[in-house]
């Protein structure tokens, strides 16, 4: 199953834990789960909205990363990625639905109905 998650530039870096980036780069993150940089927009075609633009993420959550312990060790990754005092790098997008990240248990729930929702199609 695959996720799209949507991360503001200032976060993206945390989640790689890498200084560069680059599209298709990808790593196994907490729970199972692979992350994979989709295709980013240069900034210099679009300077304006660098820093509110969302760069996509593909997240594939296997059978095992499906279940309660997997989510919840995947939300708390990303929330200690995302969190901070920094407002933009606190918004995400999780399937294009925009959201604050203000605590690893809200991002559980979000997590557990995408893929109940996801399951059904």
């Amino acid at each position: 199953m695959t996720i799209k998650l949507g991360v503001s530039p200032r976060a993206l870096f945390a989640l790689f834990d890498s200084k560069e980036v680059s599209s298709g780069m990808s790593r196994e993150v907490p729970g199972g789960a692979t992350i994979q940089l989709g295709v980013m927009m240069e900034t210099r075609d679009l300077p304006s909205i660098q820093a509110t633009a969302f760069v996509p993420i593909l997240v594939t959550i296997g059978s095992v990363a499906g279940s309660g312990v997997a989510i919840n060790l995947f939300s708390s990754w990303l929330y200690d990625k995302v969190k901070g005092n920094d407002k933009a790098r606190r918004m995400i997008t999780i399937n294009k639905k925009l959201v604050e990240v203000t605590a690893p248990e809200a991002l559980v729930k979000i997590f557990e109905e995408t893929i109940k929702i996801e399951e059904r199609k």
